[in-house]
Formats: structure tokens, sequence, C-alpha cells
């Protein structure tokens, strides 16, 4: 029997060893807009490193657009 799991967050150490690329790439593209934090990238509360969003670097990796997350509203 075979089990599938779906990852959607992953620490970033993980990533750059499954994926073969270095935190400076993940840095790089941060700082260059092109991955946006807390879409493709964020920092959990209590963790030392940054964790990655494998769907959404998929999605940039097939040219998706990607819009930032946006502040909910507050309800009256």
């Amino acid at each position: 029997m075979t089990t599938a799991v779906a990852i959607e967050w992953m620490p970033m150490s993980r990533y750059c060893e499954l994926y073969g690329e270095t935190p400076d790439a993940v840095d790089k593209r941060v700082r260059s807009g092109h991955w946006l934090r807390d879409v493709h990238v964020r920092l959990p509360p209590g963790s030392k490193q940054l964790w990655i969003n494998v769907g959404a670097v998929h999605d940039w990796a097939a040219g998706r657009v990607t819009k930032p997350l946006t502040a909910r509203k507050a309800r009256p």
C-alpha cells in the first residue's frame, strides 16, 4: 500500500535539499519581489528558519500570477 502525503509548507532547509536550491537563491527571489512573504515564504512564530509554500512556488514556476495576501476587514 502506498501512502501519499500532501505537503504545503516545509522548512527551507528541506526545500533546498529536495529541490537543489540554495538559501541564497531563495533570499534573492524574496528580495527581488519574485516570491512574496506569507505567500511563497514565511517565518512562523517560534521557527528559526523560513518555511516555503511548495504549491505557491509551483504556481510561480508555471507562470501563474500570485497575489499578495490582503488584510481582512474587521466585521462590524
